[in-house]
């Protein structure tokens, strides 16, 4: 059975991805150094439309 990765937890940060336990600072390219950032509302709704999308049958 081949690896699959986990989708993206509709709450995790904005920028990085990363749920909001434990992410203190992170980098990223796009962000730089950034703390936790609430995701907006379309992207909250995206992340949850791919995880229904990759539930298993």
């Amino acid at each position: 059975m081949p690896l699959t990765r986990r989708p993206t937890a509709p709450t995790a940060c904005r920028h990085c991805g990363l749920d909001r336990d434990g992410h203190f600072q992170r980098w990223t390219t796009d962000a730089g150094w950034h703390t936790w950032t609430v995701p907006d509302q379309a992207l909250i709704k995206a992340r949850m439309l791919a995880r229904r999308t990759n539930r298993p049958v």
